[in-house]
């Protein structure tokens, strides 16, 4: 009869004993999970970037310890849910990579949370060698950008006043390149169409002569670029009242009688000139 209330006792106290370790095993088990993610800069405010995961089942309560930039993100305490809370901050030009710790109650480590930010055109943006001014409105991955300074102040279309090209120009956004080409072939690359082609700014070879409404973009677009180039050691756009030396070279020609299209970036409006007067070249190149 001790024997039986012996082992009962022993077994109690086993039991009691596996009880009390597996508890202490449990908690110092629970641990949080490091978030890693990629997002587009510009998100809206309130979106959703990730959730915090730990390996417990039981019911954590989460807060953020410390965030750069501060003020960023918020977490959701029941769930570990972060969303946007300042969308302003999630800008790749000043912040590519947003970083968060998290902690748990009850839980002994951090979960460090990096938010990576893809970069998403944007005018004004200083990328693909000079500064985007006009983004395709059907594939925002295309676009155009100007060199961050002038390639000449003062400088001829052509030293005959009514140059003849071989091809016609135009004054579509998109065709500065084209045009520069059919002059280039047709009248050499001494004057404004070769200068802006022979810019290598950024490392690239592709810069051309703008068409008038390439030039008209911008001229729209003339603060946010003039404030670029401060940036990237450039200078401002010419914008003065009208006069044949404060305007910009296009590469559309007038059809009749031959003379070619000056743009003035301060109203944004172009007038026919004499190709033999002298004005100010900003090139153009297309990204892709």
């Amino acid at each position: 009869m001790k024997f039986n209330k012996l082992t009962f006792s022993l077994l109690a106290l086993s039991f009691l004993t596996l009880s009390c370790s597996n508890d202490d095993d449990n908690s110092v088990s629970v641990n949080l999970q490091d978030l890693q993610a990629t997002i587009d800069e510009n998100p809206t405010n309130g979106d959703i970037v990730g959730t915090v995961q730990s390996n417990s089942s039981l019911s954590l309560t989460f807060s953020i310890v410390s965030q750069t930039p501060a003020g960023a993100l918020e977490i959701d305490s029941a769930t570990g849910e972060l969303s946007v809370l300042d969308a302003g901050l999630f800008d790749f030009e000043t912040n590519p990579t947003i970083t968060a710790t998290i902690s748990a109650t009850g839980v002994s480590n951090q979960s460090t949370v990096t938010i990576n930010l893809d970069n998403v055109n944007e005018i004004g943006d200083f990328n693909y060698g000079g500064i985007v001014f006009w983004i395709d409105p059907t594939d925002n991955t295309k676009g155009l950008v100007c060199a961050v300074t002038d390639q000449s102040s003062s400088i001829r279309w052509h030293d005959t006043q009514q140059p003849s090209i071989t091809g016609t120009t135009s004054t579509s956004l998109q065709t500065g390149s084209t045009n520069t080409d059919l002059i280039i072939a047709s009248l050499g690359s001494n004057f404004a169409a070769g200068v802006a082609r022979a810019y290598n700014g950024g490392g690239f070879t592709d810069w051309f002569l703008p068409s008038v409404d390439e030039l008209k973009e911008m001229a729209n677009n003339r603060a946010a670029i003039d404030a670029t180039a401060a940036n990237n050691s450039g200078t401002d756009l010419i914008a003065e009242p009208w006069s044949t030396s404060n305007g910009y070279w296009s590469s559309s020609q007038e059809s009749n009688p031959g003379r070619v299209y000056l743009v003035n970036l301060l109203v944004a409006g172009e007038s026919a000139g004499f190709a033999t007067n002298f004005a100010s070249v900003r090139a153009v190149r297309a990204f892709e």
